[in-house]
């Protein structure tokens, strides 16, 4: 017998307009509780980088983490993992988030991208860092330290120019300028995007670099002004070589439900994964290694099929030889400025031979202030989860 799939969500537009107003206290809260949350795991998963370990064990730690940390808080209401840990390695640029099967360990000197995500009651907040495995007792220079540089200055760049009436274009002609002081190259179709309650991409994406064959007559239907009261996961990312990027060989390890999509499932699979991504993980991003079992993920063909699911696909660098760092937070706009609620972390031990000349754009707007942090870090009770290192 086939089964209505379909699950309708009742969200009043103005209902809505309230829960993602930052002058409410209750959303600012819930944001600063999953700021606590990210900003806690982060670190310690960066912390069990090492040579010889699993990427999928890591990649689970880190949701193990998340679920620990906000399964006591606001019981009554969805919390958990809004994005999935992922951990790419070197030329992969998002979304590794390997079955056993796909694992890959890691080795001395691989440069390392951790990104994840936590909600509370819907409010998100997502988070990622460059680390390269093994320390050295010199900085590690040449191509791969250039483009972590540009990363880190990018970064603080964009942030800094997260304020009201600021265009998106200014903000990437900023990370374009700085990767080309360091002779590197901003990732292609790679952005940063507002988010809103249950929604991690939420409007007009601020592009990274602009379409190779963008007209400048057509900017303007791309471009937009910052707005107060919002909130964005700025996302840099930064290629040693050209930029260009290319599929893999490995199918996505991460989808999303489409909520607009309904079917009537006939499979007993495709119910069984579908109900428990329902259950589970709601509208958020998920990794095929979450699901209970292989009969479930048998499912995902058909939810795939009846486009009831979306995957995100694992990207690498055109040429395989080239490295892609990272750098990742979220920061609440508000009208007087831009706020950080993601802790800026230490950067590699690294050195670069370019720098930033004075007198430019790039270097005026470095040269303001540091966005402040909402708040010290709150530090959070030690989980009892294990972790296999082999």
């Amino acid at each position: 017998m086939s089964t209505n799939m379909e699950i309708s969500v009742a969200y009043p537009p103005s209902k809505f307009a309230l829960d993602n107003n930052l002058s409410n206290k209750e959303a600012f809260e819930k944001y600063l509780l999953a700021a606590d949350v990210v900003n806690h795991v982060l670190p310690e998963v960066i912390s069990r980088v090492g040579d010889g370990v699993s990427v999928a064990d890591l990649c689970k730690y880190g949701d193990d983490l998340i679920e620990g940390h906000t399964l006591n808080k606001f019981k009554s209401t969805e919390r958990g993992v809004a994005v999935p840990t992922c951990i790419s390695v070197n030329s992969i640029v998002q979304y590794y988030s390997p079955l056993p099967e796909n694992d890959y360990h890691l080795k001395m000197g691989d440069v390392v991208k951790i990104e994840l995500g936590a909600h509370i009651n819907g409010y998100i907040v997502t988070s990622a860092h460059t680390v390269i495995v093994g320390t050295t007792h010199e900085p590690v220079t040449g191509k791969t330290a250039d483009a972590i540089c540009a990363t880190h200055f990018a970064y603080q760049a964009a942030i800094r120019m997260l304020r009201p009436g600021v265009k998106s274009s200014e903000i990437t002609k900023v990370i374009n300028e700085i990767a080309a002081y360091f002779r590197c190259s901003p990732v292609d179709g790679t952005f940063s995007s507002p988010m809103k309650r249950f929604v991690l991409r939420a409007g007009k994406d601020i592009e990274n670099r602009f379409p190779d064959d963008l007209l400048v007559q057509d900017l303007d239907k791309f471009d937009f002004e910052i707005e107060a009261d919002q909130v964005y996961q700025i996302n840099i990312m930064m290629s040693t070589g050209d930029g260009q990027v290319k599929n893999t060989e490995y199918k996505p390890f991460v989808y999303q439900r489409d909520v607009n999509k309904s079917y009537q499932l006939k499979l007993k699979s495709a119910r069984q994964a579908y109900t428990e991504i329902n259950d589970q993980h709601t509208v958020f991003p998920f990794a095929t290694r979450s699901l209970s079992n292989n009969a479930v993920r048998l499912g995902l063909t058909s939810l795939l099929e009846h486009q009831l699911i979306n995957g995100y696909p694992v990207m690498r660098t055109r040429d395989s030889n080239d490295i892609a760092t990272q750098i990742k937070g979220t920061v609440l706009v508000k009208s007087d400025g831009p706020l950080l609620a993601t802790r800026s972390l230490p950067l590699p031990y690294i050195h670069s031979q370019y720098s930033i000349p004075q007198n430019t754009t790039a270097y005026n707007v470095l040269s303001t202030p540091a966005v402040k942090e909402i708040r010290v870090a709150k530090p959070l009770p030690a989980l009892t989860t294990p972790m296999n290192l082999s």
